[in-house]
C-alpha cells in the first residue's frame, strides 16, 4: 500500500499555490490535497517564477496581492515565459477588489479565471479538474511534437506506429 501511495505521489497533478497569506494558502492547499493533488508554495513572485521553473506545475494559483509584484504581472510573466506559454492554467485570486477591472486585468494577463475571496472550494476543485486535464493533453502533444522533430520515439509512439502499419 505504501508503495502505490509513493505512485500516486509521484504522478498526482502538481499545483503551485503563490500566496504570502499563510492562511489563505493553506486552505487552499488543504481543499486539492485532500483530492489528490501535491502542492508547492511560493511566497513572492520570484519566488514563484523560480519554483515555476523548477517543478514545472500542471496548476498555478495565484495571488493578485503578492508582496513584489501583482499576480497579474507574475501570470503574464509565465504566460510569455516559452516553458509554459498561455497553455498553462493559470488562477488568480484576490482578497481585494474583485471588479470587472481586475477580472479583465488578469484574463489580459493569460488568467483562466479570476476568483474573489471567500473561494468556493467546489467551484475551485472543479476548474483545476478540468483546467489540469487540457493542460496534461498539451503537454502530451508537446511531447510528441518534440520526438517527432528530434526523430527519436518513445513507447507510446511507437506503439502508434505499429498500429498505423
Amino acid at each position: 500500500m505504501a508503495d502505490e501511495d509513493a505512485v500516486a505521489e509521484n504522478t498526482a497533478p502538481v499545483v503551485l499555490i503563490a500566496n504570502d497569506q499563510e492562511w489563505t494558502a493553506r486552505a487552499i492547499a488543504t481543499i486539492l490535497t485532500a483530492n489528490r493533488y501535491r502542492v508547492v508554495h511560493a511566497y513572492t513572485a520570484q519566488d514563484t517564477l523560480n519554483v515555476a521553473a523548477s517543478v514545472d506545475p500542471d496548476l498555478v494559483i495565484l495571488d493578485n496581492q503578492l508582496p513584489d509584484f501583482s499576480g497579474v504581472e507574475v501570470g503574464a510573466g509565465l504566460r510569455d515565459d516559452p516553458q509554459f506559454g498561455a497553455a498553462l492554467p493559470v488562477i488568480i485570486t484576490t482578497a481585494g477588489p474583485a471588479g470587472r477591472p481586475q477580472r479583465l486585468a488578469a484574463f489580459q494577463a493569460g488568467a483562466w479565471e479570476f476568483y474573489g475571496q471567500p473561494l468556493d472550494a467546489e467551484a475551485l476543485l472543479s476548474k483545476a479538474t478540468s483546467f489540469v486535464a487540457s493542460y496534461q493533453i498539451v503537454r502530451q502533444l508537446r511531447n510528441r511534437a518534440a520526438h517527432l522533430r528530434s526523430g527519436v520515439y518513445d513507447v507510446e509512439m511507437l506503439r502508434q506506429r505499429l498500429t498505423e502499419a
